[in-house]
């Protein structure tokens, strides 16, 4: 069954490299043939940005969590940083004309922002796995325990604060156009603090309902030593639960959409099609970011035993001792 399934995966590897080449070269032949505006120029940019979330969700499911974080290293700086060259080539009027470099950067832009999403997952689980330990500096101010939930809430102020920023640039002709590129990374910012803070939120709501954002650091009287995160009291139990639907495949699909929304506006949902100014669609990428992050951060656990297998098997023999403690 094993080999059955590594076939199908490999075959549709195979197909969205292939299509993806297909993709890359019609972006740039609509590009080249229509004007900016027109609406087959704005369907191509439609249609090659939904190909890219969905080859970069799809490939979290087909490779290995390590070869995707590799892949994810070398796209995103890249990308990224071809897409801010270019820019700035762009903006001194610096002309090289041997190359279409305006659809180089709009490709570079278009990757760099699909992968990101599904990138950013893997590695906040990541940062679990390597941060959790609860006798981190980080988690003390001296005697005291700062909850998570408190640090979501003021990340998401904090994009709050970005998103007042991005209200006040729009309201400039020359930082919507000339000098978009700040608009833009204001907006990634504004994405990043967003979707963190709501995960972690969501991740430790219980504490949040209940207002428990800085206590005193106690000693567990029941506690047993994990790989992972060293000391688990019987009180941490709830945050290695799942819940009974399956929401982190929705919420990083979701957090992809969300992101290409806020970034690309009206070239991702053009307005001869759905009718939607571009301040409306951003708004909406602003809900469902959030959305999405406290998706995965309610189901984290379950993503957390797709990456890391063998530690959940360890991890669950030692959750079922602190809910069933022997009787002696």
């Amino acid at each position: 069954m094993k080999r059955y399934l590594f076939g199908l995966k490999i075959v549709i590897l195979c197909f969205l490299l292939v299509s993806s080449s297909f993709i890359i070269f019609y972006f740039f032949y609509y590009n080249q043939q229509f004007e900016w505006y027109s609406i087959d120029v704005q369907v191509n940019w439609m249609i090659t940005i939904f190909f890219f979330i969905s080859f970069f969700y799809l490939l979290t499911f087909l490779i290995d969590f390590n070869l995707y974080i590799k892949i994810f290293n070398i796209i995103a700086p890249i990308g990224t940083l071809l897409w801010i060259g270019i820019y700035f080539l762009e903006f001194f009027k610096i002309e090289l004309g041997w190359w279409n470099w305006t659809t180089i950067r709009h490709i570079s832009a278009i990757l760099s922002l699909s992968i990101l999403s599904p990138g950013l997952n893997l590695y906040i689980i990541k940062y679990i796995r390597n941060n959790s330990n609860p006798n981190r500096k980080w988690k003390i101010i001296k005697n005291y325990h700062v909850h998570e939930g408190f640090v979501g809430i003021i990340f998401v102020f904090i994009a709050f604060i970005f998103w007042i920023i991005r209200l006040l640039m729009i309201q400039h002709e020359v930082l919507k156009r000339k000098l978009r590129i700040f608009l833009a990374l204001d907006m990634i910012l504004l994405f990043l603090f967003l979707f963190s803070g709501s995960f972690l939120v969501l991740r430790d709501r219980r504490d949040v309902i209940r207002l428990k954002f800085i206590e005193t650091r106690r000693i567990q009287p029941v506690s047993k030593i994990s790989p992972v995160f060293n000391e688990i009291a019987q009180d941490s139990i709830h945050f290695f639960k799942s819940p009974r639907g399956l929401y982190y495949p929705f919420g990083i699909l979701l957090n992809s959409f969300a992101l290409n929304m806020f970034i690309h506006g009206t070239d991702f949902l053009p307005k001869e099609i759905f009718n939607l100014n571009h301040e409306t669609i951003v708004f909406i990428g602003f809900f469902l970011c959030f959305l999405a992050g406290g998706m995965i951060g309610i189901d984290w656990y379950r993503l957390f035993a797709k990456l890391y297998p063998r530690l959940y098997q360890d991890l669950e023999i030692i959750l079922n001792d602190l809910r069933n403690p022997s009787v002696v």
